[in-house]
């Protein structure tokens, strides 16, 4: 039964360990900014976006080749996630 035990806590082990990878992997990927660092354009969409929500932080990325700006922000108790271009125009808004 031990061995079983050992066995699974291995088996376990290495599948849980390239999922810590790849979240690291994404986080190399990313830039965090204040509101106040980022072009005139993104904070205009963000704030827009935002609706009044206060931004703590931004994320810069890259998704698929396209550089992309997302907060995270409070609207009528729910925590929204709000990505948008180099333009400021909203690429996605959905509940987090």
């Amino acid at each position: 039964m031990t061995s079983s035990l050992t066995s699974l806590s291995l088996l376990a082990a290495a599948l849980v360990a390239p999922l810590g990878c790849a979240s690291a992997e994404k986080e190399e990927n990313e830039v965090v900014m204040k509101l106040e660092e980022v072009p005139t354009a993104v904070r205009e969409g963000l704030v827009r976006e935002a609706g009044g929500a206060a931004i703590d932080k931004v994320d810069k990325e890259m998704a698929n080749g396209t550089v992309l700006y997302e907060v995270d922000v409070m609207q009528n108790g729910k925590n929204w996630e709000i990505k948008v271009d180099e333009s400021g125009n909203l690429v996605s808004k959905r509940l987090d």
